[in-house]
This record gives C-alpha cells, structure tokens and sequence, in this order.
C-alpha cells in the first residue's frame, strides 16, 4: 500500500469517527432535553402534591374547632378526598365518628390511618379505642399491642391512659 493509501484509511477512519460523535451528541441532547421535561414533570407533580397536602392540613386543623359533628366529617372527609394521606386526617375523621356514634365508621377510619402509618403509634391506639367502646376487647388488646411494637414508648402512654386501665393487665 501506498502512504496515499494510509492516509485515505485514516481520512475515511476519522469521518466515520466524527460523524459517531456528533450521532452520539444528538442522542445525548435528545436524552437531556427528556430528562429536563421529567424533572419538570416531577417539580410540577411535587408542587400539586404540597399544594393539596397543604389545602388538607388545613382543612383537618380547621375542622377542630367544627362544633356541629356533621360538619367536621363532611370537612374532613372533603381534605382526605383531596389528599388521602394527610397525617391525622383519618385519626381525626375517627375521633368524629365516635363522637356521632358510629364505632363501625370509626373502626374503619382509625384502621385507614393505621394501614397509611404502620409505624405511628397514635392510630393503634385510637383503633383500640375504638374497638374497646364496641365492647371487642380482644382486638382493642390487639392493637395496643401492635401500638407497643410500633414504638416501645407507647407503653407508658398505654399505662398511664385512663382508657386501658382495665385491659393493661392483658399486656403486661
């Protein structure tokens, strides 16, 4: 071969090289500009979620000072809606239905907060609560159990809460 020759192979070798690298560049921008539209995708989804979370916070904070009972469930009931696992929401929603005397909703309300925040010990308490006013003492022992195991502190809240007093020997 010819040097003419080598050079013409190395010609050939660095076109087909850089026409790779600007292949490369072009998929390299394409793959940036739809990260960047992801991350805004995120940015936007993150800011909705806060928003809502927010607007339900607010909403569950305003509904403790809802004298009429059936208001408070239609306000709290209206921030889960919007935003199913603000914190508190369903303890509160909970609490409501007790005070209305719906154990069975408040059963399912404090077992909603308890199946979103399985390590808060606040919602194992309220389901046996909830459960100890419908006379199922077996499962308020259950839960209060499941409240110890959630956070061992729990305990002496457990022991210094009125409401045990007569099923704190079951978990000693």
């Amino acid at each position: 071969m010819q040097p003419s020759d080598y050079l013409t192979v190395l010609n050939i070798l660095v076109a087909f090289l850089g026409v790779l690298f600007v292949v490369f560049t072009m998929i390299e921008w394409w793959a940036l500009r739809r990260l960047r539209k992801n991350f805004q995708d995120l940015e936007n989804r993150i800011r909705e979620e806060n928003h809502a979370s927010m607007r339900a916070a607010h909403r569950i904070i305003s509904s403790y000072a809802v004298k009429d009972v059936d208001a408070r469930i239609s306000l709290l009931e209206s921030a889960l809606s919007e935003f199913p696992t603000a914190f508190n929401g369903y303890n509160s929603l909970g609490y409501a239905y007790l005070e209305k005397g719906d154990t069975a909703q408040a059963i399912d309300a404090f077992r909603r907060a308890v199946e979103l925040f399985p390590h808060d010990k606040a919602g194992y308490c309220d389901l046996a609560s909830a459960y100890l006013a419908a006379g199922q003492k077996e499962l308020a022992v259950k839960y209060l159990r499941g409240a110890i195991r959630a956070d061992p502190a729990a305990k002496q809240d457990i022991a210094g809460d009125a409401r045990f007093k007569e099923l704190w020997p079951s978990l000693i």
